[in-house]
């Protein structure tokens, strides 16, 4: 097999792996239930203005996640009132001094919906959104603004 061909059949690879289904990935935090998802609470990151969640109840989670154009994921909650610990996504350019906006959203989140985490960049304020009607649940309130290269959030 000649060079010509390795990359043709690299190039349809990735042509094809553009057209692909992607299905979500679930991450329950708090041991919620992962077979049926009218048990609990989702929580997606919006595609276009993400705030990314850092913190439940008090808890970092344990691990970063960022969702691109190949994992999606959501998260899995108990109903009921919560804490969410979220920060702006600040985009990706080192050289570039900018700075995080740590927020607390609390909410009180039902059995069976679905929200979005989504910054209002207006506003520079936090959102927690109903997915299906787009309704606002709860707003952020900031509690730290650190530069990017300096530290992470201090939520306390």
């Amino acid at each position: 097999m000649g060079m010509r061909d390795i990359s043709v059949l690299v190039l349809g690879a990735f042509w094809l792996s553009g057209c692909a289904h992607i299905s979500e990935s679930f991450i329950p935090i708090d041991d919620s239930p992962v077979n049926d998802l009218s048990l609990v609470a989702q929580i997606v990151e919006d595609p276009d203005y993400p705030v990314l969640l850092r913190g439940l109840d008090g808890i970092p989670l344990k691990s970063v996640r960022v969702q691109n154009d190949f994992f999606r994921y959501a998260y899995l909650l108990k109903p009921g009132h919560h804490v969410l610990w979220v920060m702006n996504a600040p985009y990706g350019h080192p050289l570039v001094p900018q700075k995080m906006r740590c927020s607390v959203i609390e909410a009180e989140l039902g059995q069976g919906a679905r929200y979005r985490l989504k910054e209002d960049i207006g506003m520079k304020k936090a959102l927690l959104l109903r997915d299906d009607t787009g309704a606002t649940v709860s707003s952020g309130q900031l509690v730290d603004e650190p530069w990017v290269f300096l530290r992470s959030c201090r939520w306390q």
